[in-house]
């Protein structure tokens, strides 16, 4: 089954390197989530990963198959010529940026968008945006008013919202009690003045999304959820989209969208939650490209046991460099179109709905989940 035809609605992805990072950057970060310095150097080249991807980067440059070779051929590009052909040949046609990472080092949304040539819209990260208000504000009452009008205030411009509450306290998200004011306080006493901090408070964390659940619901943006794998920063014990029941079943929060991302392992987990809820959907961006071929191609086919087609989705996850959204692409749809083929082979669908199920995952899902213009 041919696929390249079908646009990719890239739904969660980051933003690029400006160029003078790119360019002094190595090539092993890209292809791992860790960041010990002896794990990228050391053990990052044995991976799957790292091995496939040098000869599917080799076969763009036209160069050897090997480490020094393509680092080599990719300094010979100009950066944005790569950016636009990289892109190109991944056929994204829109693309929402996740900004709420690494803010000194990679470009804005809309520069990204220019370099690359792609139509972007933004996805505000939540606990970025609630730290940068904790400076201003002594109170949990007064943080909590300043962050509802900050996401009222910025939701015509976005295309949805994202939490990273599974890296920072866990995805088991409680309603606030009368503790908040005490737990603020005493937050508030251990930063410096104008600090603004990594939170990690759960009872903080907790209150806070649950209060942009609101706003979410009200406002018809969709929140995706980190869940499952990731960096060592992330207890992954913790990360298990089934954590999130209560907000799946809280009447508060009736018509809101959950985006499941990333998911492995536990997909199957996900798409039981997208077959019994009507507002969860599920996503196997980061899964493609970062297992070997049989875990894409096990996580597609899991999460296709139970999930309905309408609440699959396809991201890039990528960020940083052009090579990751070509990767991605170009994986998450040869892995897609296996696993079709397959279920047409054992009798799940015929050629004709594999078909459609592929414009749906890889399109046509996310082009009707997320806002094509700024909601009211």
């Amino acid at each position: 089954m041919e696929l390249s035809h079908i646009p990719i609605y890239d739904h969660h992805a980051h933003a690029l390197f400006r160029e003078e990072i790119w360019r002094s950057t190595p090539l092993e970060p890209y292809f791992s989530e860790a960041y010990d310095p002896r794990v990228l150097s050391q053990f990052v080249p044995d991976t799957l990963f790292f091995r496939r991807s040098l000869r599917d980067l080799a076969e763009f440059y036209g160069c050897e198959a090997t480490a020094p070779a393509v680092r080599a051929a990719r300094q010979g590009w100009e950066y944005a010529e790569l950016a636009r052909r990289m892109f190109a040949q991944a056929n994204i046609s829109q693309w929402l940026i996740d900004d709420g990472i690494w803010p000194d080092q990679l470009m804005g949304v809309e520069e990204s968008g220019a370099l690359a040539g792609v139509p972007v819209r933004r996805i505000l990260r939540l606990e970025t945006e609630l730290a940068k208000l904790i400076p201003w504000h002594d109170s949990y009452a007064g943080l909590e008013r300043a962050f509802v009008e900050l996401l009222y205030a910025t939701a015509p411009t976005l295309a949805g919202f994202k939490s990273i509450i599974a890296y920072r306290s866990g995805l088991e998200i409680i309603p606030p009690g009368l503790e908040i004011e005490q737990s603020y306080t005493a937050l508030k006493r251990r930063l410096q003045a104008g600090e603004v901090p990594k939170i990690t408070n759960k009872t903080l964390l907790d209150a806070a999304v649950w209060k942009a659940f609101e706003v979410a619901a009200e406002t018809e943006l969709p929140v995706q959820f980190h869940t499952g794998y990731g960096d060592p920063d992330l207890d992954l014990r913790r990360a298990n989209p089934l954590h999130l029941r209560a907000v799946l079943e809280e009447p508060r929060f009736k018509g809101l969208k959950v985006v499941l991302l990333h998911c492995y392992p536990f997909v199957r987990e996900a798409g039981y939650l997208a077959s019994v809820y009507p507002g969860a959907y599920l996503d196997v961006g980061l899964t493609i490209p970062y297992t070997s071929v049989h875990g894409m191609r096990t996580a597609v086919h899991e999460a296709l046991h139970l999930a309905p087609i309408r609440k699959v989705l396809f991201s890039t996850d990528a960020q940083r460099t052009p090579e990751l959204f070509w990767l991605a692409a170009r994986w998450g749809r040869r892995v897609l179109a296996d696993v079709l083929e397959v279920t047409v082979q054992g009798g799940d669908l015929s050629d004709s709905e594999a078909r459609w199920a592929a414009e749906r995952v890889l399109h046509a899902n996310a082009a009707e989940l997320y806002p094509s213009s700024s909601p009211r």
